[in-house]
């Protein structure tokens, strides 16, 4: 593979993993409301941290630090071939947490 061949493939695979960390910082937060307490008061919104959301973010940040480190040596030099599936492997861990996290049950109060 060229030189340049190989700084777009890394460059995809960080922006995928960018993007698996923009989807899972998203939902850090969530917000639910409670039932007023009688007929005269409003309803009360409560915004918690959602753990998986907070989980999944360090995972996927994790994963972009380690992939912009890969760009970095790939510019330089011809990474080794381990160091490409360890790349992949962040970028499908980034993916798989963001799907989780996605689907995970959220609190309701």
């Amino acid at each position: 593979m060229s030189r340049a061949q190989r700084i777009v493939v890394a460059s995809v695979l960080l922006v995928i993993a960018a993007f698996g960390l923009l989807v899972v910082a998203t939902q850090i937060t969530t917000t639910y409301y409670l039932p007023p307490a009688d007929d005269d008061s409003f309803a009360i919104e409560r915004v918690v941290a959602f753990e998986p959301g907070v989980v999944g973010t360090v995972i996927g940040a994790v994963a972009v630090l380690a992939l912009l480190t890969h760009l970095v040596v790939v510019i330089r030099r011809a990474a080794p071939r381990i160091q490409w599936v360890v790349a992949v492997v962040l970028v499908v861990a980034t993916v798989v947490a963001a799907v989780v996290v996605s689907f995970a049950d959220r609190p309701t109060g």
